[in-house]
């Protein structure tokens, strides 16, 4: 039993560090931090039809929104 109640204590441990560390990824204006984001974020002069399916880490444009530039921030579509 006692085991059991270790194991938990545990399990229960590690996603609580989980939660904090990805509740403590800031963000940019009109960004969202994404543990698995896409490899090929839109910009205004890049719209990919084909993307790899790779996991990406990090802040993505909102919906609606798109990279000013490769490294720019995120800006709405009708504004590019």
């Amino acid at each position: 039993m006692k085991v059991i109640l270790v194991l938990f204590l545990v399990q229960f441990l590690v996603v609580l560090k989980q939660t904090d560390a990805a509740s403590a990824k800031v963000c940019g204006p009109n960004e969202v931090y994404n543990q698995c984001g896409t490899a090929c974020e839109e910009t205004c002069a890049v719209k990919p039809e084909i993307c790899i399916l790779l996991c990406k880490e990090g802040c993505f444009c909102k919906t609606g929104y798109v990279r000013k530039t490769s490294n720019g921030p995120c800006i709405l579509k009708s504004e590019c």
